[in-house]
């Protein structure tokens, strides 16, 4: 079955999907996306996504012509199309500063190219939620606070994370952590949650936001402090995050494991909340 996708206000095959050899996506990595997850054909944390994307935007300096209420009807129509409004799924949004044709510094004038693809959810992704092992990398990915499509340490880093025999690299500067390439981490000493801060110069993670905040109910005591690497090998348990594979508990680091090699306490207890609040936001919405 050929995916259906949304390009420039069109849903259109995907073969049949063009975009111009002169676009700035493909000749500068000029452009931001947002990855989401979807649950039964409902998106979650949509509001959050908008509000980054938006921010991506105003940094960048790209035009965005669609509102919230256009693009929220694309999102779901996407999933319609593809017959995928009955199971979990992976969307990802995609916009470049548009066609320009061999300059660097981009007229003011161009108009944005706007794709929308999405598909069923790879099972494979529960796996995740069973535990995952890390390796340290050293470069720091570009522009952290931005979702650019210049992603090339990130590819890097998960190139060279799956040598190590890993799942996950954790980016460095010297011997503080950062987050790894698609994802946030947390760590916990046994009394505790904590993240790096994103002044240290990580991405806004969506779903590390709302872990933060599901912590903050649940009533545990989180700081988002600089971390090092020694926090992370001697911690009791830590995890990493993101809207795709949601919480990962995270088992080992070069290879050695971390706490008892299993998820902890509460990295579990967030787990289940997190669970809660999907099932809690698909039902709201089904009413």
């Amino acid at each position: 079955m050929n995916n259906i996708v949304f390009l420039n206000g069109k849903f259109l095959p995907a073969d049949k999907a063009l975009v111009s050899v002169f676009d700035r996506g493909f000749t500068y990595g000029d452009g931001i996306f947002e990855t989401m997850r979807s649950y039964h054909g409902r998106i979650f944390a949509l509001d959050l996504h908008w509000e980054r994307l938006i921010s991506s935007a105003k940094t960048m300096g790209i035009s965005l012509r669609q509102n919230k209420s256009c693009l929220t009807n694309h999102l779901e129509k996407i999933l319609a199309l593809n017959h995928i409004t009955t199971c979990d799924a992976y969307i990802r949004l995609t916009i470049t500063r548009g066609v320009d044709y061999g300059r660097l510094i981009p007229i003011k004038s161009l108009k944005p190219t706007v794709v929308i693809t999405a598909q069923p959810l790879d099972a494979k992704i529960k796996d995740y939620q069973k535990g995952i092992g890390a390796t340290f990398l050293s470069a720091p990915r570009s522009i952290p606070h931005v979702k650019s499509l210049n992603l090339l340490p990130n590819i890097m880093g998960l190139m060279e994370a799956g040598k190590r025999k890993a799942q996950e690299g954790i980016f460095t500067d010297k011997n503080k952590i950062l987050e790894g390439t698609v994802t946030n981490i947390f760590v916990s000493d046994g009394k505790r949650l904590k993240t790096p801060p994103i002044k240290d110069g990580i991405l806004p993670g969506i779903t590390r936001r709302v872990v933060l905040e599901l912590a903050k109910k649940e009533g545990i005591e989180t700081t988002e402090i600089s971390l090092t690497r020694e926090d992370l090998r001697n911690a009791q348990e830590a995890f990493l995050t993101n809207s795709i594979m949601e919480i990962a508990p995270l088992l080992k680091i070069e290879n050695k494991a971390i706490g008892k090699c299993r998820a902890g306490i509460l990295t579990k207890k967030l787990q289940q909340s997190y669970r809660y609040l999907t099932a809690a936001d698909l039902l709201f919405r089904n009413k």
